[in-house]
């Protein structure tokens, strides 16, 4: 076989040796080190210039840009302490230091998606989690990551990803909320107020009724005309239309309790929430929107509570009822029917249900059903906030929200929750066994006739004192009168119950420590702040006066004994 005409690359040394000469040669491999020299230099130059880029971008962004070697457990972040407000010195550098800044009721999440990274059973990350700021408030941050490393196993060695502050979304997205459930309010209005007018008018009756009575019979045994069995009669249906006003009454306040939990503004409380409860608290509000168009259909089993929000729930399922009842048109009740159904799924989570009959959604706008301000509703009837609120408050807590849904045949929710892990809701006290102490109670409420109601209740166990101006209370027990205990309104004019107890705080330390207090609900954010550090102690108008003796009696019981001078 012939040689081609190319000598080898050996002899090409042989060549240059033979042709120019072993200097020629030296020369030449000079030459070639200063090119591989100048070539390594404009790569190191490349590679500053790049790094010096990525720190450039990495200085100008607000995200937090992080790099996590998880078998190491080392932590890059540059910039997490200047976005988070602390000295340099404090940036964490593992993650175990890192998660010591994350707030508590967001580390389950975040662990059940690294989990599912260092499995190999996903890989990309996105969660919403509170940072705590070197000025000690919560910041809401949106991480987006993405696993870069596996070993042989397919177990995650490396994850990189940023951190972007979303608290001002997070707090327009409050904002959006509050919204829509005033929206919500708003839809119900007529519906509510026929529910609420219905018992108020048999309460206003019945306790006309036994007033009337009641005065009939007092001006007929001032005349010396009443007989004994005719009197029985008039106090017999007096009973009765009284029981009956206590019915109605009763009525009224389980709707006005529901509107309080919708209306509720502890946006971030994440505490376990019984399902059905919240749930029959939403057919109560939609009730008079789903009796003119459907047949309510139930199966509420008895399910685990979850961790989340009462009032955000009640939304969800509020809005969920309502859209429900609103693909369906009035006046053909009994052709259609609403299912609300709630019990577990196979993975155990708590699967909410709301089905109808309705007229379905169309395919193309299946996918944009959970957009912001996307609605087929006209104008005036829906916002397209509902369902994209009620997404974003699922997704907060951990869960799914998912849509079945065929063209004239009707639509399915469906909401899955996860269980609450660790608590359970608080069962509520046991009756104390031993007697009850007499005590002397000062009663403060700016309304006279509740002030009379608590003394009338009271009064055969305890010395009562009753004032309708806090200043004059808090002037009494500076000018030396003994109480055992304080029941104050939480909103008054002048000087309201959470100034009052700061003001007892000062003088009378002991006595404020024991206070009981009663609000119909009106809140103030610092009412608010206050009331959530001793719900014990909070008692919700309108009140029983089997609830009213029973605080005061536990209220007494927990605090020591008075020495009698």
């Amino acid at each position: 076989m012939t040689a081609g005409p190319w000598p080898s690359l050996g002899s090409w040394w042989t060549t240059i040796a033979l042709l120019a000469g072993p200097w020629a040669v030296l020369a030449f491999a000079i030459g070639l080190t200063l090119l591989h020299r100048a070539q390594r230099r404009r790569d190191l130059n490349a590679l500053r210039q790049s790094e010096e880029r990525l720190r450039f971008a990495i200085e100008a962004t607000t995200e937090v840009v992080w790099d996590w070697n998880l078998d190491e457990d080392s932590m890059y972040c540059p910039r997490w302490a200047r976005a988070y407000g602390y000295p340099e010195a404090v940036t964490p550098r593992t993650g175990k230091d890192l998660f010591t800044y994350v707030h508590a009721d967001d580390v389950p999440v975040i662990g059940e998606q690294l989990k599912g990274a260092t499995e190999g059973t996903r890989s990309t990350l996105e969660f919403e989690h509170r940072v705590r700021t070197g000025s000690g408030e919560w910041m809401w941050m949106l991480a987006r990551a993405h696993v870069v490393a596996r070993d042989e196993r397919g177990r995650a060695t490396r994850i990189v990803g940023t951190c972007a502050d979303i608290t001002e979304r997070k707090r327009m997205l409050a904002r959006l909320q509050i919204a829509d459930r005033m929206a919500s309010v708003g839809t119900l209005a007529a519906g509510v107020a026929h529910e609420i007018n219905n018992p108020l008018a048999y309460v206003i009756g019945n306790v006309d009724y036994a007033h009337d009575a009641l005065g009939s019979a007092g001006a007929a045994i001032a005349q010396g005309r009443a007989s004994t069995a005719a009197l029985g009669k008039v106090v017999a249906e007096c009973r009765q239309a009284l029981h009956e006003a206590q019915d109605g009454a009763d009525r009224v306040r389980r709707i006005v309790r529901d509107l309080k939990v919708l209306s509720r503004a502890e946006e971030d409380e994440r505490v376990p929430v019984c399902v059905g409860r919240v749930v029959q608290a939403a057919l109560n509000l939609g009730d008079a929107v789903i009796r003119s168009r459907a047949r309510l259909v139930t199966d509420l089993a008895d399910v685990p509570p979850v961790m989340g929000n009462e009032s955000r729930l009640t939304q969800v399922f509020l809005n969920l009822i309502v859209n429900a009842a609103q693909a369906i048109p009035e006046g053909q009740a009994e052709r259609n029917e609403i299912f609300v159904g709630a019990g577990l799924d196979g993975r155990g989570q708590v699967v909410v249900e709301v089905r109808d009959s309705g007229c379905g959604i169309p395919p193309e706008n299946r996918d944009r059903i959970f957009d912001p301000f996307f609605t087929t509703k006209p104008v005036g009837v829906g916002t397209g906030l509902g369902l994209a609120i009620c997404h974003g408050i699922v997704a907060a807590f951990g869960g799914e929200i998912e849509v079945e849904s065929e063209v004239g045949k009707g639509s399915t929710f469906r909401v899955s929750l996860p269980p609450s892990a660790d608590l359970e809701p608080v069962a509520a006290a046991s009756p104390p066994l031993h007697a009850p102490r007499r005590g002397r109670i000062l009663v403060v409420d700016d309304e006279p006739l509740f002030c009379q109601l608590v003394e009338r209740v009271l009064r055969p166990e305890h010395e009562v004192v009753a004032v309708s101006d806090p200043r004059d209370a808090l002037r009494r027990v500076q000018d030396g009168e003994r109480f055992d205990l304080v029941l104050t309104d939480l909103a008054m004019p002048g000087l309201n119950g959470v100034e009052l107890h700061a003001e007892l705080s000062r003088i009378a330390p002991d006595l404020a420590a024991g206070m009981l207090f009663v609000t119909g609900g009106a809140f103030t954010r610092a009412a608010a702040d206050f009331v959530a550090t001793r719900p014990e102690r909070v008692l919700d108008k309108p009140i029983s006066p089997d609830a009213v003796r029973a605080a005061v009696a536990e209220a007494l019981q927990r605090r020591p004994e008075r020495t009698v001078a």
